[in-house]
């Protein structure tokens, strides 16, 4: 059996002064159009592009990854600006919550998951910002290394370095680079600190006693 696609002419008859005249019009069959055909002027989709200078909506409050140099700004007034404790609570599996400050009073008989962190913005040679939460020791134990050597290279960075951390058995420690400021300037965004701490805990805010993290803690739901 021949499989071979073939192209028929139709007739169509078309009226022109007064006369009758034969119009061919091809219809093509197993031809289909090529990909490559399909391209968009480019011109019409330059809305569609992201602009390279475009800040991200996107705020990570965690630790500076390892192996990635990073900086810190100085605070050199008594109000800080780029720092802030604030009450948290976070459940194994969960990401953190930011609670307020009277509910935070209201449950602190009978709930201990909820410490003070200080949120100090960060950003990488790269250019990538964030948030570091560095957790306080609590003032009925004993103090915590690996809390200890967090806040010291904080404060170094601080000063004007970029520095990496890098863990040991015990503790934290830290690689400075060879690269000055000057070299390569941090790329801080000209947002708020409180813009960030916004976008990294967008719907994370425990601001009454209705919300649901009181039930799973009550019932040893992690869901």
């Amino acid at each position: 059996m021949n499989d071979e696609v073939t192209t028929e002419p139709v007739k169509r008859r078309k009226k022109n002064s007064g006369h009758d005249q034969d119009n061919v019009v091809p219809i093509t069959a197993g031809n289909p159009t090529k990909a490559s055909a399909l391209a968009l002027d480019q011109s019409c989709l330059q809305e569609f592009f992201a602009d390279g200078t475009a800040e991200s909506s996107v705020v990570r409050c965690e630790r500076p990854p390892k192996g990635v140099f990073f900086t810190v700004l100085p605070e050199l007034k008594s109000v800080w600006e780029n720092r802030a404790f604030y009450w948290v609570v976070q459940l194994e599996g969960r990401d953190p919550y930011i609670v307020s400050d009277p509910i935070k009073k209201q449950k602190a008989d009978e709930e201990d998951v909820i410490r003070p962190v200080l949120f100090v913005r960060y950003v990488t040679m790269a250019g990538d910002e964030g948030l570091w939460p560095l957790k306080l020791d609590r003032t009925e134990g004993k103090s915590n290394d690996w809390n200890i050597s967090a806040r010291r290279i904080m404060e170094l960075a601080a000063t004007g370095k970029w520095v990496r951390i890098v863990s040991m058995k015990k503790h934290y420690r830290h690689q400075l680079s060879s690269k000055t400021l000057e070299e390569v300037p941090p790329k801080f965004s000209e947002r708020p600190f409180q813009t960030l701490v916004d976008l990294a805990f967008e719907g994370r805010v425990i601001d009454s006693l209705d919300h649901e993290i009181w039930d799973a803690l009550k019932d040893g739901s992690t869901k």
